[in-house]
């Protein structure tokens, strides 16, 4: 079955929030664009959080009510940035923002398929820009999709100077991705796609 993803960018920060879609049914990824946006009959499968940054989250709560029994999921350490507008950091860009949203841990969606079975779900945690950042990962036979949120960008890797950041971590991010020999469609929180291989050729903080 043949997937398709798209890229939906968010207000003045620029975040990207994903949908792959098969022929019947979608995921989404960082929801942090409102429901109407997405021109689509299909009822999303799951909602998936590769970390807790307010501008990454933005929505999540209008997805919820809309569709109240698709399940939100973000690794463990980040669960806490649902409801705290420090951990979110909203609070110091000048407008608390908090989420009543209940959330899965990532590690209960480990191994399941979506999209009709179509898409193998895994996912690295990757922190340094966050806790719990995680780089969410699809595969079938014929695509090899990583969702990296704000631990990878073309050409850059994410700030390490906010709440809940840590360089150490960060660094050993960079490590377990440079250790990854499959090939990879990159889709950062921000800016456009790359490769993985691409970064690891040429983004300087891989060197």
């Amino acid at each position: 079955m043949s997937v398709s993803v798209k890229t939906y960018p968010y207000g003045p920060l620029g975040a990207n929030m994903y949908a792959v879609f098969s022929d019947t049914a979608f995921i989404v990824i960082d929801p942090c664009v409102e429901p109407s946006r997405i021109q689509t009959d299909l009822i999303p499968e799951a909602v998936f959080i590769t970390h807790g940054h307010f501008d990454h989250i933005a929505c999540v709560d209008m997805w919820k009510k809309k569709y109240p029994d698709v399940p939100v999921y973000i690794h463990g350490e980040d669960m806490v940035c649902l409801s705290s507008s420090r951990d979110n950091l909203s609070y110091d860009f000048g407008y608390p923002f908090t989420s009543s949203v209940e959330a899965s841990n990532m590690d209960e969606a480990k191994g399941k398929s979506f999209c009709d079975g179509s898409l193998h779900f895994d996912y690295i945690h990757t922190p340094g820009h966050s806790k719990g950042s995680s780089c969410i990962v699809f595969t079938n036979s014929e695509d090899k999709f990583m969702f990296t949120g704000d631990m990878l960008f073309a050409g850059s890797v994410g700030r390490t100077d906010f709440y809940g950041s840590n360089t150490d971590s960060m660094k050993n991010s960079i490590n377990t991705l440079k250790g990854i020999s499959e090939e990879y469609l990159i889709y950062p929180g921000h800016g456009p796609s790359t490769t993985l291989q691409r970064e690891l050729d040429s983004n300087p903080f891989f060197y």
